[in-house]
Protein backbone atom coordinates (compact mmCIF):
# COMPACT_ATOMS: atom_id res chain seq x y z
CA UNK A 1 0.00 0.00 0.00
CA UNK A 2 3.08 2.41 0.51
CA UNK A 3 3.93 2.02 -3.04
CA UNK A 4 0.95 2.38 -4.45
CA UNK A 5 0.86 5.65 -2.39
CA UNK A 6 3.39 6.87 -3.38
CA UNK A 7 2.76 5.73 -7.24
CA UNK A 8 -0.55 7.95 -6.83
CA UNK A 9 1.27 11.00 -5.31
CA UNK A 10 3.63 11.21 -8.07
CA UNK A 11 1.24 10.94 -10.53
CA UNK A 12 -0.80 13.69 -9.09
CA UNK A 13 2.21 15.68 -8.88
CA UNK A 14 3.09 15.75 -12.55
CA UNK A 15 -0.49 16.27 -13.48
CA UNK A 16 -0.55 19.11 -11.67
CA UNK A 17 2.67 20.18 -12.46
CA UNK A 18 2.05 19.88 -16.07
CA UNK A 19 -1.64 20.96 -16.11
CA UNK A 20 -0.37 24.44 -14.30
CA UNK A 21 2.39 25.01 -16.93
CA UNK A 22 -0.36 24.14 -19.85
CA UNK A 23 -2.01 27.16 -17.73
CA UNK A 24 0.75 29.48 -17.43
CA UNK A 25 1.24 28.97 -21.42
CA UNK A 26 -2.15 29.65 -22.14
CA UNK A 27 -2.31 32.73 -19.91
CA UNK A 28 0.95 34.27 -21.50
CA UNK A 29 -0.19 33.66 -25.14
CA UNK A 30 -3.51 35.46 -24.50
CA UNK A 31 -1.65 38.06 -22.77
CA UNK A 32 0.91 38.54 -25.97
CA UNK A 33 -2.23 38.26 -28.36
CA UNK A 34 -3.95 41.44 -26.16
CA UNK A 35 -0.90 43.49 -26.27
CA UNK A 36 -0.49 43.04 -29.72
CA UNK A 37 -4.19 43.92 -30.46
CA UNK A 38 -4.00 46.70 -27.71
CA UNK A 39 -3.45 49.36 -30.38
CA UNK A 40 -5.62 48.02 -32.89
CA UNK A 41 -9.08 48.87 -33.36
CA UNK A 42 -11.64 46.86 -32.59
CA UNK A 43 -13.70 45.28 -35.33
CA UNK A 44 -15.70 47.32 -37.34
CA UNK A 45 -18.54 45.58 -39.07
CA UNK A 46 -21.46 47.57 -38.30
CA UNK A 47 -23.10 45.32 -41.42
CA UNK A 48 -23.07 42.04 -39.06
CA UNK A 49 -23.18 42.96 -35.51
CA UNK A 50 -24.39 46.96 -34.99
CA UNK A 51 -27.62 46.48 -36.55
CA UNK A 52 -28.45 43.33 -35.36
CA UNK A 53 -30.78 42.70 -32.82
CA UNK A 54 -29.37 41.02 -29.77
CA UNK A 55 -30.94 37.99 -27.64
CA UNK A 56 -29.31 36.97 -24.78
CA UNK A 57 -28.81 33.08 -25.92
CA UNK A 58 -27.32 34.69 -29.03
CA UNK A 59 -24.79 36.60 -27.03
CA UNK A 60 -23.61 34.22 -24.89
CA UNK A 61 -22.78 32.26 -28.23
CA UNK A 62 -20.33 34.53 -29.17
CA UNK A 63 -16.53 34.66 -29.33
CA UNK A 64 -14.74 36.41 -27.42
CA UNK A 65 -13.74 39.14 -29.41
CA UNK A 66 -17.08 39.60 -31.00
CA UNK A 67 -18.76 39.46 -27.39
CA UNK A 68 -16.67 42.11 -26.31
CA UNK A 69 -18.29 44.29 -28.93
CA UNK A 70 -21.41 43.20 -29.14
CA UNK A 71 -22.78 43.84 -25.40
CA UNK A 72 -21.61 47.21 -25.53
CA UNK A 73 -23.88 47.19 -28.88
CA UNK A 74 -26.93 45.66 -27.36
CA UNK A 75 -26.61 46.97 -23.95
CA UNK A 76 -25.36 51.08 -24.47
CA UNK A 77 -26.15 51.02 -28.24
CA UNK A 78 -22.68 52.11 -28.79
CA UNK A 79 -18.96 50.83 -30.13
CA UNK A 80 -16.74 50.62 -27.55
CA UNK A 81 -13.91 52.02 -27.12
CA UNK A 82 -10.42 50.37 -27.83
CA UNK A 83 -9.80 50.33 -24.18
CA UNK A 84 -12.80 49.38 -22.94
CA UNK A 85 -12.54 46.44 -25.75
CA UNK A 86 -9.36 45.41 -24.70
CA UNK A 87 -10.32 45.45 -20.92
CA UNK A 88 -13.50 43.21 -21.29
CA UNK A 89 -11.92 40.86 -23.68
CA UNK A 90 -8.94 40.56 -20.85
CA UNK A 91 -11.34 40.08 -18.23
CA UNK A 92 -12.90 37.02 -20.72
CA UNK A 93 -9.36 35.34 -21.51
CA UNK A 94 -7.54 36.03 -19.19
CA UNK A 95 -9.63 36.70 -15.48
CA UNK A 96 -11.68 33.91 -17.10
CA UNK A 97 -14.61 35.89 -15.82
CA UNK A 98 -18.10 34.23 -16.42
CA UNK A 99 -20.13 35.67 -19.72
CA UNK A 100 -23.65 36.15 -17.59
CA UNK A 101 -21.79 38.13 -14.68
CA UNK A 102 -20.85 40.82 -17.58
CA UNK A 103 -24.19 40.69 -19.08
CA UNK A 104 -25.66 41.48 -15.68
CA UNK A 105 -22.91 44.19 -14.95
CA UNK A 106 -23.90 45.85 -18.24
CA UNK A 107 -28.18 45.31 -17.38
CA UNK A 108 -27.24 47.35 -14.15
CA UNK A 109 -25.46 49.69 -16.26
CA UNK A 110 -27.39 53.57 -16.18
CA UNK A 111 -29.34 53.80 -19.35
CA UNK A 112 -28.77 50.13 -20.32
CA UNK A 113 -31.02 49.06 -22.67
CA UNK A 114 -33.03 45.75 -22.43
CA UNK A 115 -32.07 42.57 -24.18
CA UNK A 116 -34.72 40.09 -25.10
CA UNK A 117 -34.41 36.34 -23.09
CA UNK A 118 -31.99 38.26 -20.60
CA UNK A 119 -33.73 37.23 -17.85
CA UNK A 120 -34.48 33.60 -18.87
CA UNK A 121 -30.84 33.48 -19.12
CA UNK A 122 -29.98 34.82 -15.68
CA UNK A 123 -32.47 32.18 -13.92
CA UNK A 124 -31.15 29.44 -16.15
CA UNK A 125 -27.57 30.07 -14.49
CA UNK A 126 -28.56 30.83 -11.64
CA UNK A 127 -30.04 27.15 -11.32
CA UNK A 128 -27.13 26.02 -12.53
CA UNK A 129 -24.86 27.31 -10.06
CA UNK A 130 -26.66 26.88 -7.17
CA UNK A 131 -25.49 24.70 -4.89
CA UNK A 132 -28.59 22.00 -4.94
CA UNK A 133 -27.43 21.50 -9.07
CA UNK A 134 -23.54 22.04 -8.22
CA UNK A 135 -24.44 19.42 -5.42
CA UNK A 136 -26.33 17.05 -7.68
CA UNK A 137 -23.40 17.57 -11.19
CA UNK A 138 -20.70 16.56 -7.88
CA UNK A 139 -22.76 13.57 -6.71
CA UNK A 140 -22.76 12.66 -10.34
CA UNK A 141 -19.01 12.41 -10.88
CA UNK A 142 -18.64 10.51 -7.28
CA UNK A 143 -20.95 8.26 -8.54
CA UNK A 144 -19.29 7.52 -11.95
CA UNK A 145 -16.18 7.60 -10.28
CA UNK A 146 -17.43 4.76 -7.88
CA UNK A 147 -19.07 2.92 -10.95
CA UNK A 148 -15.46 3.41 -12.57
CA UNK A 149 -13.14 2.29 -10.01
CA UNK A 150 -12.82 -1.65 -9.86
CA UNK A 151 -11.81 -1.25 -13.77
CA UNK A 152 -9.50 1.51 -12.78
CA UNK A 153 -8.34 -0.24 -9.90
CA UNK A 154 -7.76 -3.04 -11.97
CA UNK A 155 -5.83 -1.36 -14.67
CA UNK A 156 -3.49 0.02 -11.79
CA UNK A 157 -2.87 -3.19 -10.10
CA UNK A 158 -1.78 -5.31 -13.86
CA UNK A 159 0.24 -2.22 -14.64
CA UNK A 160 2.27 -2.20 -11.37
CA UNK A 161 2.31 -6.03 -11.62
CA UNK A 162 3.96 -5.60 -15.53
CA UNK A 163 6.34 -2.82 -13.74
CA UNK A 164 7.42 -5.49 -10.91
CA UNK A 165 7.90 -8.29 -13.75
CA UNK A 166 10.14 -5.73 -16.20
CA UNK A 167 11.78 -4.71 -13.05
CA UNK A 168 12.83 -7.98 -11.53
CA UNK A 169 13.44 -9.42 -15.44
CA UNK A 170 15.98 -6.13 -15.84
CA UNK A 171 17.63 -6.84 -12.23
CA UNK A 172 18.22 -10.30 -13.52
CA UNK A 173 19.89 -9.60 -16.55
CA UNK A 174 21.75 -6.74 -14.96
CA UNK A 175 23.36 -9.57 -12.36
CA UNK A 176 23.88 -11.86 -14.77
CA UNK A 177 25.38 -9.05 -17.13
CA UNK A 178 27.97 -8.29 -14.25
CA UNK A 179 28.59 -11.86 -13.88
CA UNK A 180 29.78 -12.24 -17.44
CA UNK A 181 31.59 -9.00 -17.26
CA UNK A 182 33.28 -10.59 -14.35
CA UNK A 183 34.38 -14.00 -15.50
CA UNK A 184 35.28 -11.87 -18.99
CA UNK A 185 37.70 -9.98 -16.48
CA UNK A 186 39.09 -12.96 -15.35
CA UNK A 187 39.61 -14.75 -18.38
CA UNK A 188 40.99 -11.64 -20.15
CA UNK A 189 43.43 -11.07 -17.27
CA UNK A 190 44.52 -14.76 -17.25
CA UNK A 191 45.17 -14.82 -21.16
CA UNK A 192 47.16 -11.27 -20.99
CA UNK A 193 49.72 -12.58 -18.53
CA UNK A 194 50.03 -15.74 -21.15
CA UNK A 195 50.46 -13.23 -23.58
CA UNK A 196 53.08 -10.88 -21.68
CA UNK A 197 55.27 -13.71 -20.67
CA UNK A 198 55.10 -15.32 -24.36
CA UNK A 199 55.84 -11.99 -25.86
CA UNK A 200 58.47 -11.43 -23.85
CA UNK A 201 59.74 -15.06 -24.38
CA UNK A 202 59.75 -14.61 -27.60
CA UNK A 203 61.37 -11.26 -27.86
CA UNK A 204 64.19 -12.63 -26.24
CA UNK A 205 64.60 -15.33 -28.59
CA UNK A 206 64.12 -12.84 -31.39
CA UNK A 207 66.70 -10.61 -30.11
CA UNK A 208 69.43 -12.82 -29.98
CA UNK A 209 68.40 -14.28 -33.47
CA UNK A 210 68.50 -10.81 -34.96
CA UNK A 211 71.40 -10.00 -33.37
CA UNK A 212 72.74 -12.86 -35.03
CA UNK A 213 71.55 -12.97 -38.13
CA UNK A 214 72.35 -8.42 -38.49
CA UNK A 215 75.98 -9.42 -38.14
CA UNK A 216 76.28 -12.21 -40.58
CA UNK A 217 74.27 -9.86 -42.80
CA UNK A 218 76.62 -7.19 -42.31
CA UNK A 219 79.79 -9.18 -42.87
CA UNK A 220 77.78 -11.04 -46.02
CA UNK A 221 76.89 -7.47 -47.47
CA UNK A 222 79.93 -5.86 -46.75
CA UNK A 223 82.06 -8.50 -49.18
CA UNK A 224 79.09 -8.40 -51.77
CA UNK A 225 79.35 -4.77 -51.97
CA UNK A 226 83.04 -4.86 -52.24
CA UNK A 227 83.11 -7.41 -55.01
CA UNK A 228 79.97 -5.48 -57.13
CA UNK A 229 81.83 -2.42 -56.80
CA UNK A 230 85.07 -4.19 -58.42
CA UNK A 231 82.75 -5.96 -60.95
CA UNK A 232 81.34 -2.78 -61.45
CA UNK A 233 84.54 -0.67 -62.74
CA UNK A 234 85.73 -3.08 -65.23
CA UNK A 235 81.67 -3.48 -66.64
CA UNK A 236 81.51 0.40 -66.70
CA UNK A 237 84.80 0.84 -68.24
CA UNK A 238 84.70 -2.09 -70.51
CA UNK A 239 80.89 -0.43 -71.91
CA UNK A 240 82.29 2.94 -71.94
CA UNK A 241 84.70 1.79 -74.42
CA UNK A 242 82.08 -0.27 -76.22
CA UNK A 243 79.54 2.92 -76.84
CA UNK A 244 82.31 4.94 -77.75
CA UNK A 245 83.40 2.66 -80.56
CA UNK A 246 80.46 2.40 -81.77
CA UNK A 247 79.47 5.62 -82.35
CA UNK A 248 83.03 6.36 -83.75
CA UNK A 249 81.59 3.52 -85.99
CA UNK A 250 77.84 5.31 -86.71
CA UNK A 251 80.06 8.63 -87.00
CA UNK A 252 82.57 7.49 -89.47
CA UNK A 253 79.62 5.87 -91.71
CA UNK A 254 77.33 9.14 -91.69
CA UNK A 255 81.06 11.08 -92.54
CA UNK A 256 81.71 9.06 -95.80
CA UNK A 257 79.86 10.65 -99.14
CA UNK A 258 76.58 10.09 -99.17
CA UNK A 259 76.08 6.84 -100.95
CA UNK A 260 73.01 6.66 -103.80
CA UNK A 261 69.69 6.93 -102.61
CA UNK A 262 68.94 3.44 -103.33
CA UNK A 263 71.02 0.23 -103.46
CA UNK A 264 71.40 -1.77 -106.54
CA UNK A 265 68.57 -3.92 -105.45
CA UNK A 266 66.06 -1.16 -105.15
CA UNK A 267 66.21 -1.66 -101.41
CA UNK A 268 66.85 1.92 -99.00
CA UNK A 269 70.90 2.19 -98.63
CA UNK A 270 72.41 1.03 -95.35
CA UNK A 271 73.25 4.58 -94.93
CA UNK A 272 70.01 6.02 -94.48
CA UNK A 273 68.55 3.29 -93.06
CA UNK A 274 71.14 3.70 -89.97
CA UNK A 275 70.69 7.55 -90.21
CA UNK A 276 66.44 7.05 -89.08
CA UNK A 277 67.42 4.87 -86.30
CA UNK A 278 69.77 7.50 -84.50
CA UNK A 279 67.39 8.99 -81.96
CA UNK A 280 65.41 5.45 -81.59
CA UNK A 281 66.53 5.44 -78.41
CA UNK A 282 65.84 9.12 -77.48
CA UNK A 283 62.48 9.44 -78.38
CA UNK A 284 61.19 6.09 -76.75
CA UNK A 285 62.94 7.41 -73.79
CA UNK A 286 60.64 10.66 -74.74
CA UNK A 287 57.51 8.00 -74.70
CA UNK A 288 58.57 6.63 -70.95
CA UNK A 289 58.77 10.27 -69.61
CA UNK A 290 55.91 12.17 -71.09
CA UNK A 291 53.24 9.39 -72.71
CA UNK A 292 52.66 7.49 -69.54
CA UNK A 293 52.50 4.20 -68.45
CA UNK A 294 52.09 1.09 -70.13
CA UNK A 295 48.93 0.69 -67.35
CA UNK A 296 47.49 4.10 -68.24
CA UNK A 297 47.61 3.85 -72.25
CA UNK A 298 45.77 0.67 -71.85
CA UNK A 299 43.34 2.05 -69.50
CA UNK A 300 42.64 5.10 -71.48
CA UNK A 301 42.23 2.36 -74.83
CA UNK A 302 39.90 0.28 -73.68
CA UNK A 303 37.19 2.77 -74.61
CA UNK A 304 37.50 1.43 -78.04
CA UNK A 305 37.63 -2.06 -76.99
CA UNK A 306 33.37 -2.43 -77.91
CA UNK A 307 33.32 -1.32 -81.47
CA UNK A 308 36.63 -3.06 -82.44
CA UNK A 309 35.03 -6.30 -81.33
CA UNK A 310 31.79 -5.59 -82.47
CA UNK A 311 33.62 -4.79 -86.12
CA UNK A 312 35.56 -7.75 -86.19
CA UNK A 313 32.37 -9.72 -85.76
CA UNK A 314 30.61 -8.24 -88.40
CA UNK A 315 33.24 -8.77 -91.42
CA UNK A 316 33.98 -11.63 -91.07
CA UNK A 317 37.14 -11.38 -88.12
CA UNK A 318 39.25 -9.42 -90.54
CA UNK A 319 43.01 -8.73 -89.74
CA UNK A 320 43.55 -5.63 -87.25
CA UNK A 321 46.16 -3.67 -88.49
CA UNK A 322 47.96 -0.65 -85.98
CA UNK A 323 50.03 2.09 -87.30
CA UNK A 324 52.80 3.19 -85.22
CA UNK A 325 52.09 1.14 -82.55
CA UNK A 326 54.97 2.19 -80.06
CA UNK A 327 55.71 0.16 -77.34
CA UNK A 328 52.58 -2.30 -78.24
CA UNK A 329 50.04 -1.75 -75.48
CA UNK A 330 46.74 -1.61 -77.74
CA UNK A 331 48.35 -4.59 -79.81
CA UNK A 332 48.57 -6.03 -75.94
CA UNK A 333 45.20 -5.23 -75.27
CA UNK A 334 43.74 -6.42 -78.41
CA UNK A 335 45.16 -9.66 -77.50
CA UNK A 336 44.10 -10.07 -74.17
CA UNK A 337 40.49 -9.85 -75.52
CA UNK A 338 41.22 -12.32 -78.12
CA UNK A 339 41.53 -10.32 -81.19
CA UNK A 340 44.77 -11.17 -83.04
CA UNK A 341 46.01 -7.62 -84.46
CA UNK A 342 49.70 -6.60 -86.57
CA UNK A 343 51.45 -3.76 -85.59
CA UNK A 344 53.87 -1.75 -87.55
CA UNK A 345 56.46 0.81 -86.66
CA UNK A 346 59.93 2.95 -87.72
CA UNK A 347 61.33 2.95 -84.34
CA UNK A 348 64.01 -0.13 -84.42
CA UNK A 349 64.05 -0.37 -80.39
CA UNK A 350 60.26 -0.39 -79.73
CA UNK A 351 59.31 -2.94 -82.46
CA UNK A 352 62.27 -5.01 -80.74
CA UNK A 353 60.73 -4.79 -77.26
CA UNK A 354 57.23 -5.52 -78.97
CA UNK A 355 58.04 -8.81 -80.29
CA UNK A 356 60.17 -9.75 -77.17
CA UNK A 357 56.39 -9.50 -75.59
CA UNK A 358 55.18 -11.88 -78.13
CA UNK A 359 53.48 -9.45 -80.11
CA UNK A 360 53.19 -9.10 -84.06
CA UNK A 361 54.75 -5.99 -84.76
CA UNK A 362 56.63 -5.24 -88.05
CA UNK A 363 59.55 -2.70 -88.22
CA UNK A 364 58.82 -0.14 -91.42
CA UNK A 365 56.72 2.19 -92.88
CA UNK A 366 53.04 1.38 -92.36
CA UNK A 367 51.88 3.78 -95.45
CA UNK A 368 54.41 1.31 -97.63
CA UNK A 369 52.82 -1.82 -95.19
CA UNK A 370 49.07 -0.95 -96.63
CA UNK A 371 49.40 -0.14 -99.81
CA UNK A 372 50.87 -4.13 -100.17
CA UNK A 373 47.95 -5.79 -98.64
CA UNK A 374 44.84 -6.68 -100.89
CA UNK A 375 42.16 -4.86 -101.05
CA UNK A 376 38.93 -5.02 -98.52
CA UNK A 377 41.53 -7.64 -96.70
CA UNK A 378 41.14 -5.78 -92.85
CA UNK A 379 38.19 -5.30 -90.38
CA UNK A 380 40.00 -2.60 -88.70
CA UNK A 381 42.71 0.19 -88.76
CA UNK A 382 44.12 2.56 -85.70
CA UNK A 383 46.32 4.93 -85.30
CA UNK A 384 47.07 6.99 -81.78
CA UNK A 385 48.80 9.93 -82.05
CA UNK A 386 50.38 9.42 -85.57
CA UNK A 387 48.71 11.34 -87.64
CA UNK A 388 49.76 14.73 -86.40
CA UNK A 389 53.60 13.75 -87.26
CA UNK A 390 52.71 13.29 -90.62
CA UNK A 391 52.83 16.11 -94.05
CA UNK A 392 49.75 16.38 -95.32
CA UNK A 393 50.14 14.45 -98.49
CA UNK A 394 51.45 11.62 -96.24
CA UNK A 395 47.97 11.59 -93.90
CA UNK A 396 45.26 11.80 -97.24
CA UNK A 397 47.92 8.83 -98.75
CA UNK A 398 47.36 7.04 -95.13
CA UNK A 399 43.73 7.44 -95.20
CA UNK A 400 43.14 6.36 -99.26
CA UNK A 401 45.35 3.32 -98.42
CA UNK A 402 43.04 2.51 -95.28
CA UNK A 403 39.86 2.67 -97.63
CA UNK A 404 40.94 0.73 -99.67
CA UNK A 405 41.97 -2.19 -97.60
CA UNK A 406 39.22 -1.86 -95.17
CA UNK A 407 36.31 -4.37 -95.79
CA UNK A 408 32.73 -2.97 -96.65
CA UNK A 409 31.86 -1.60 -92.36
CA UNK A 410 35.56 -2.00 -91.37
CA UNK A 411 36.87 0.86 -89.07
CA UNK A 412 39.11 3.26 -88.96
CA UNK A 413 40.44 4.82 -85.80
CA UNK A 414 42.45 7.66 -85.22
CA UNK A 415 43.30 9.34 -81.88
CA UNK A 416 45.05 12.78 -82.01
CA UNK A 417 45.82 15.45 -79.61
CA UNK A 418 42.97 17.95 -78.99
CA UNK A 419 43.92 21.56 -80.00
CA UNK A 420 40.17 22.61 -79.23
CA UNK A 421 41.77 22.62 -75.55
CA UNK A 422 44.15 25.77 -75.34
CA UNK A 423 46.93 24.23 -73.25
CA UNK A 424 47.44 21.52 -75.34
CA UNK A 425 47.20 23.80 -78.66
CA UNK A 426 49.97 26.21 -77.03
CA UNK A 427 51.85 24.37 -74.98
CA UNK A 428 51.93 20.48 -74.70
CA UNK A 429 51.50 19.22 -78.29
CA UNK A 430 54.89 20.99 -78.59
CA UNK A 431 56.63 19.19 -75.90
CA UNK A 432 57.06 16.16 -78.88
CA UNK A 433 59.18 17.97 -81.77
CA UNK A 434 58.52 15.94 -83.70
CA UNK A 435 55.22 16.87 -83.91
CA UNK A 436 54.15 18.73 -87.19
CA UNK A 437 50.61 20.62 -86.31
CA UNK A 438 48.15 20.11 -84.79
CA UNK A 439 44.88 18.56 -86.28
CA UNK A 440 41.50 20.43 -85.29
CA UNK A 441 38.27 17.95 -85.11
CA UNK A 442 36.27 19.52 -87.71
CA UNK A 443 39.29 19.63 -90.54
CA UNK A 444 39.75 15.74 -89.50
CA UNK A 445 36.25 15.10 -89.93
CA UNK A 446 35.97 16.86 -93.34
CA UNK A 447 39.53 14.99 -94.38
CA UNK A 448 37.77 11.77 -93.73
CA UNK A 449 34.52 12.20 -95.56
CA UNK A 450 35.98 13.90 -98.75
CA UNK A 451 38.50 10.38 -99.04
CA UNK A 452 35.12 8.30 -98.71
CA UNK A 453 34.53 7.43 -95.15
CA UNK A 454 31.00 7.56 -93.55
CA UNK A 455 29.13 7.67 -90.21
CA UNK A 456 31.73 9.72 -88.94
CA UNK A 457 32.39 10.29 -85.00
CA UNK A 458 34.05 13.07 -83.00
CA UNK A 459 34.99 11.93 -79.83
CA UNK A 460 36.39 13.62 -77.06
CA UNK A 461 38.82 11.96 -74.69
CA UNK A 462 40.67 12.30 -71.67
CA UNK A 463 39.81 16.12 -70.12
CA UNK A 464 41.52 17.45 -67.46
CA UNK A 465 41.60 16.34 -63.79
CA UNK A 466 41.16 20.06 -62.22
CA UNK A 467 40.16 19.84 -59.19
CA UNK A 468 38.87 23.14 -59.20
CA UNK A 469 36.46 22.67 -62.08
CA UNK A 470 33.31 24.20 -61.17
CA UNK A 471 29.35 24.54 -62.99
CA UNK A 472 29.22 27.96 -63.54
CA UNK A 473 26.10 29.31 -64.83
CA UNK A 474 28.09 32.58 -66.36
CA UNK A 475 27.89 30.75 -70.19
CA UNK A 476 31.17 32.53 -70.82
CA UNK A 477 33.28 31.41 -67.79
CA UNK A 478 31.89 27.98 -68.56
CA UNK A 479 32.98 28.52 -72.47
CA UNK A 480 36.72 29.55 -70.78
CA UNK A 481 37.19 26.51 -68.38
CA UNK A 482 36.31 23.83 -71.37
CA UNK A 483 38.74 26.03 -73.44
CA UNK A 484 41.30 25.49 -70.73
CA UNK A 485 40.56 21.99 -68.98
CA UNK A 486 38.47 20.19 -71.69
CA UNK A 487 39.38 17.23 -73.55
CA UNK A 488 43.21 16.74 -73.96
CA UNK A 489 42.74 14.61 -77.28
CA UNK A 490 40.23 13.59 -79.82
CA UNK A 491 39.38 10.04 -81.55
CA UNK A 492 38.21 10.12 -85.08
CA UNK A 493 36.25 7.13 -85.79
CA UNK A 494 34.94 6.34 -89.58
CA UNK A 495 33.26 3.65 -90.92
CA UNK A 496 33.70 2.14 -94.74
CA UNK A 497 30.28 2.28 -96.50
CA UNK A 498 28.97 -1.26 -97.07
Amino acid sequence: MDTDGTINTSAAERDLDGLMEQMRAEVAERRQAAEANASSEPPNEPDKLAVRRWTAHALLMLPAPEFARAVYLAFLGREPSPDEFVRLRDRLLIEHVGRMRILREFRASPGARTVEGFWLESVKDRLYWSPPAKFGRAFIRVIVNIYHSPRWTREFIARVELLERRSAEAAAAVRALQSGRATDRQNMLKQGKQLQDQLVSTKQGWDAALANRAGALENRISREIHEVSTRLTGVRTDHWRAIRDQNLRVEALLATDRPTVLDVDGTQSLHDREKSHLLDALYLSFEDRYRGTREDIKERQRVYLGRISDCVAATGHGAVIDIGCGRGEWLELLGETGISANGYDLNRIAAEECRERGLDVTLGDAIEALSKLPDESCAAITGFHIIEHLPFEILVKLLDQSLRVLRPGGLLVLETPNPSNLVVAAETFYFDPTHRNPLPSELTSYLLKSRGFSDIEILPLHPCNWPQRQDYTDPMLSYLQDKLFGPQDYAAIARKSP
